[in-house]
């Protein structure tokens, strides 16, 4: 397997850091990033060590990687919060198609029955509302 050797440097001391081929620039990137945050620190208490301060740094950096995951959480339960909403909305509008099918339905059903008010002589109780003497 091949791997890259990059020159880091923190707090002025040179670290040969092995990475893969094609990492170079992520891993000096990420140097810059640690040693920007160490010339913070000595700049806030002084040179108090390199490991003390290297120490530091990595809790800072933790700090920082926690937050960004609290706020990942946060973003994917907003979007599922989003999703709760679009099933929701599609239920809502389902609810109201089958409402407008069912209107439909009875419109259709009321103008195919026949009248009450106008009785069909082929039903019983026409024939016989004319015949009320037989009883």
């Amino acid at each position: 397997m091949s791997q890259s050797v990059v020159t880091v440097r923190l707090n002025g001391t040179p670290y040969q850091i092995g990475c893969g081929v094609g990492e170079e620039e992520h891993v000096a990137n990420l140097g810059a990033e640690v040693d920007t945050i160490l010339q913070s620190l000595t700049a806030a208490v002084g040179q108090i060590g390199d490991a003390r301060l290297l120490a530091m740094a990595a809790l800072i950096l933790a700090d920082k990687a926690g937050e960004a995951e609290k706020s990942q959480v946060a973003d994917a339960s907003n979007r599922a919060n989003g999703d709760d909403l679009d099933a929701a909305q599609a239920e809502t509008a389902a609810l109201n198609a089958i409402e407008a099918a069912t209107n439909s339905i009875a419109a259709l059903t009321s103008a195919l029955t026949p009248d009450a008010s106008t009785p069909d002589a082929s039903t019983p109780d026409a024939a016989n509302s004319g015949n009320s003497d037989a009883s």
